[in-house]
């Protein structure tokens, strides 16, 4: 049975992003930090992770974006997990008792318009949704809640005060990949994605970083995400996060790799997988 890791606790949405990557026939493992799965995966503690890397409404997690440059492990699949934040307080709790609410600092930008409503309730960041649930059972305090999924409040004995409290129900969605030590064979069949990290070798010049993209405009491969992330030892340089549809088989690839070195200091692909299907959350 594979020990697959995630950031949180039980009950966290990532836990359930674990399962959709990995199957059922697995062992969750928790972790305190986004960290801590990378160091898993290296030392052999856990066979794999399941990371958030960008959600529909509050934009990419940088950590895990760096960290996936750090450490390089391969990502070997995705899935776009529907988010449903509810409201979780102590039993007998209701919405006018509380004065303070926890969530991960994403949890808490994704429901904006629900603290707007209630400008009285103190907004607080916690390390995770599922552990702010968790931290309220223990806290004992009616006046503090937490915004977690419905799953995470219930295990944890909680009240759900509401649900669907983000900022646009039913079209707030998360984007998870699976990483572990390893690449997996290429998939044979569906539409294949590719990730890319690579760095410019004269960022300074004018239109380096259109050239660099026209590698694969001029071959109409379909590029479906970039990110820039500040280069950790150079200042003002940058590391390019780049996602296309295409297999590193593909002579157009091949073609748009090569061609894309010329104009790089590196290119490290991080990993080609099917292209992820989107699912609701579910334990």
């Amino acid at each position: 049975m594979k020990k697959i890791a995630f950031q949180g606790r039980r009950g966290a949405y990532s836990e359930s992003a674990a399962y959709h990557l990995f199957g059922n026939d697995i062992e969750v493992v928790p972790m305190d930090t986004f960290e801590q799965i990378f160091q898993g995966i290296e030392t052999g503690a856990v066979d794999g992770g399941a990371i958030p890397i960008e959600n529909s409404t509050a934009g990419s997690i940088y950590d895990n974006y760096d960290l996936l440059y750090k450490w390089r492990h391969p990502i070997v699949g995705e899935v776009k997990l529907q988010i449903s934040h509810s409201l979780c307080a102590l039993p007998g709790a209701k919405l006018a008792d509380l004065k303070e609410v926890l969530s991960h600092p994403q949890g808490l930008a994704q429901c904006s318009r629900f603290f707007g409503r209630n400008p009285k309730i103190k907004s607080t960041a916690f390390y995770d949704t599922a552990g702010s649930a968790e931290e309220v059972a223990k806290r004992g305090d009616k006046t503090v809640g937490a915004i977690a999924s419905a799953y995470a409040g219930k295990f944890y004995g909680l009240d759900i005060l509401a649900e669907g409290i983000e900022n646009l129900p039913g079209v707030n969605f998360t984007r998870f990949y699976a990483i572990q030590k390893t690449a997996n064979p290429l998939p044979e069949t569906g539409t294949i994605k590719t990730t890319l990290l690579f760095m410019l070798s004269d960022s300074g010049k004018s239109g380096a970083l259109h050239a660099a993209l026209g590698c694969f405009a001029k071959r109409d491969l379909n590029l479906t995400r970039i990110e820039s992330r500040p280069h950790p030892d150079r200042p003002w340089e940058y590391i390019f996060h780049l996602s296309f549809e295409g297999s590193p088989k593909d002579p157009a690839v091949i073609e748009a790799l090569e061609e894309l070195q010329s104009y790089c200091d590196f290119v490290y692909r991080l990993g080609s997988f099917r292209e992820g299907t989107t699912e609701k959350l579910s334990y």
